[in-house]
């Protein structure tokens, strides 16, 4: 998945969650992405939980893990903390669903199941038994 660039109280930015910043977040919230999102939404969140999904975010957009944490101390240091709700729920859900322009189910080819059949019209064969 390509990073997807969000304005946030740190300025704009690339992010990306990948598997090894996804790791990351869930040993430090102990929440997997979905659980993570939807407890954000809800209005449930620790300050953690914002931190390490920008943070990690960051890492996964290219920026050094170094430069990463105090780019987002030091915006945490002069913003309101509610301000980081909405690019936190914006990184996970790029993350889960892809980046909100992508157009579900287009450009995407469809591969039929291994020991399926199709027929010259692209449906699948009836299975007999």
């Amino acid at each position: 998945m390509q990073p997807v660039t969000i304005r946030w109280p740190g300025g704009e930015h690339d992010f990306r969650l990948g598997i090894a910043e996804l790791e990351v977040i869930q040993q430090k919230t102990d929440c997997g992405p979905e659980y993570l999102l939807m407890k954000i939404s809800a209005g449930r969140w620790s300050h953690v939980d914002l931190i390490e999904v920008i943070r990690n975010g960051l890492i996964g957009g290219g920026m050094a893990a170094a430069e990463a944490l105090s780019t987002v101390r030091n915006a945490f240091e002069l913003h309101p903390m509610i301000r980081f709700k909405v690019p936190a729920t914006a990184i996970l859900s790029a993350c889960l669903y892809g980046p909100p322009d992508d157009p579900v189910g287009e450009d995407m080819p469809v591969e039929p199941t291994p020991g399926s059949e199709t027929t010259a019209s692209g449906n699948s064969a009836p299975i007999t038994g």
